[in-house]
């Protein structure tokens, strides 16, 4: 009986992931590469004639990113694995985890356009806007490894864009470029904005910046980057680098709540199978693709969406008051940094 059991978990095991994989990706051979095995033993795996090892599970749950402790627990709500990356203070493990998002990326363009799509419940500016504009983009990664991760090398420096690896800069702009083509719900509030603003007031209140140019070409590209998500919430469609359209569809809503959200949330939804990403630590974040906890997350999105206001489209007038407050707070730091 006890084989038995364990031969059903299994084989809904496979179908769990059998059912993540875009269709144009076969279980078989990816089992057949990962394992070194042939495809008829892959198909015994599958069908559960052959029981996996610990090994070869463990071996599965990293290549598809799957918990199987999550799977098991699936019917208990009162048990939720998720899964993280933890952050050194090693500039390596950063460009670690800037791949990490780059090639979570690749796996969501995997899906067909239409069955793909990522709704961020954003307390801060979501991390993607921010990779589009080289030296915003240098701006936040030295601040990230400075003030936050106390990364080696970075403490007595002060910020200039030379300081950041180039190969860290085109990694970020891939990450931008590819989630350009992801279909995205964004909720902003009041409070998003205010992060990076302050990050950029207080570093040159303390002085972190090398030159009072250094600063302003940062203001300068945050003023670049609203202006480029005005236009794509007007147009209803991301940009790409090249600002244009980076995708012959609509692929872009931006919400604003006056709801404060509290936490970065990212629910995505591929092949009919959800994540839910929730931020902790800054900027650290952890997965799950427990059913039901992803399901809560969508009922909580859903709501926080139908109590927002809706300022992408033609909603023209509540979109222009929105940024218009956005580049009236811009504009007195500029004048603050330019004056000083």
């Amino acid at each position: 009986m006890a084989k038995k059991n364990q031969e059903t978990a299994q084989t809904l095991f496979m179908q769990r992931i059998k059912s993540s994989l875009p269709s144009n990706i076969s279980l078989v051979d990816e089992l057949a590469d990962l394992l070194g095995v042939s495809n008829d033993s892959a198909y015994r795996r599958i069908r559960g004639e052959t029981q996996l090892s610990i090994e070869e599970l463990s071996a599965m749950c990293k290549h598809f990113k799957v918990s199987f402790d999550s799977f098991i627990n699936n019917t208990n709500d009162n048990v939720v694995s998720f899964t993280h990356h933890q952050l050194s203070s090693h500039v390596s493990t950063f460009r670690e985890y800037l791949q990490g998002i780059k090639d979570d990326l690749d796996q969501v363009l995997k899906y067909p356009e239409n069955d793909r799509q990522i709704i961020f419940a954003a307390e801060d500016i979501p991390v993607f806007q921010n990779f589009a504009h080289p030296d915003l983009a240098a701006f936040k990664i030295f601040y990230w490894n400075k003030s936050i991760l106390n990364a080696k090398g970075f403490e007595d420096k002060k910020y200039e864009k030379t300081h950041i690896d180039q190969d860290l800069l085109d990694t970020a702009a891939g990450i931008y470029e590819r989630y350009s083509r992801v279909s995205s719900i964004e909720i902003w509030s009041d409070d998003t904005v205010n992060s990076t603003i302050k990050q950029i007031e207080f570093y040159w209140d303390a002085g972190a910046f090398k030159s009072k140019e250094d600063a302003l070409k940062v203001c300068d590209d945050v003023n670049l980057m609203f202006a480029r998500i005005n236009k794509q919430a007007e147009l209803n469609v991301k940009l790409g680098l090249d600002n244009k359209p980076a995708t012959s569809e609509d692929n872009y809503a931006l919400y604003h709540s006056d709801v404060m959200i509290g936490n970065n949330c990212v629910l995505s939804n591929t092949g009919g199978i959800k994540g839910a990403y929730i931020s902790y630590h800054t900027f650290n974040v952890m997965l799950t693709r427990n059913e039901n906890f992803c399901n809560e997350t969508d009922l909580w999105l859903k709501n926080l969406i139908r109590k927002s206001n809706l300022i992408s489209g033609v909603a023209e007038k509540q979109r222009y008051r929105y940024f218009k407050r956005i580049d009236e707070t811009l504009k007195k730091l500029v004048a603050k940094i330019e004056n000083d």
